[in-house]
């Protein structure tokens, strides 16, 4: 087995919520958080030998799912564990995990040297006090948005690369 170029499946946040989302992250997560746009993640791993059978693999999985709602709930943290102050989902979080385990299988792998968790990073490996700060400054955050589509990004120019929007149940 050849593993070559790595992927990402992500839920995008649609606006008005992800320049909001996006702001927080700028200020609590630094630049390096700049140019991702703010998203949860349900793969992000390797693909076996062929982008087409992966991206098919996807886009079965995403035609046989129907959009669902999320909600966003207040700050939390995985420290000790990771330096990470995420948004967890309050609604939703089935429907993610349900879509990360039919992506998964001959075509995608999951890399990660944690268990897959569906959240929304605000800030990530930064002095503690931005991440005490984000925490307590998104304690009191609800933000709710309809998943209507999944994305596909993928690393074969060597960053990662915006590659395909897909809709759900289409």
């Amino acid at each position: 087995m050849v593993f070559e170029y790595t992927l990402g499946v992500v839920i995008p946040v649609p606006q008005p919520h992800r320049e909001t989302l996006r702001a927080w992250r700028e200020e609590y997560g630094g630049e390096a958080t700049a140019p991702i746009a703010p998203h949860i993640t349900l793969v992000s791993g390797s693909y076996l030998n062929s982008w087409e059978k992966a991206a098919a693999q996807v886009r079965r999985v995403a035609a046989a799912v129907q959009p669902f709602g999320i909600e966003l709930g207040a700050a939390q943290t995985f420290r000790p564990a990771s330096d990470v102050v995420f948004l967890p989902l309050d609604t939703g979080a089935d429907e993610c995990w349900a879509l990360h385990r039919a992506l998964l299988g001959d075509a995608l792998r999951h890399e990660s040297a944690f268990a897959y968790h569906p959240h929304l990073t605000i800030a990530q490996n930064v002095p503690a006090e931005q991440l005490d700060a984000a925490q307590a400054a998104l304690a009191g955050t609800r933000l709710s948005f309809t998943a209507d589509r999944i994305q596909l990004f993928d690393t074969r120019g060597g960053e990662w690369n915006f590659s395909e929007d897909i809709e759900l149940g289409s």
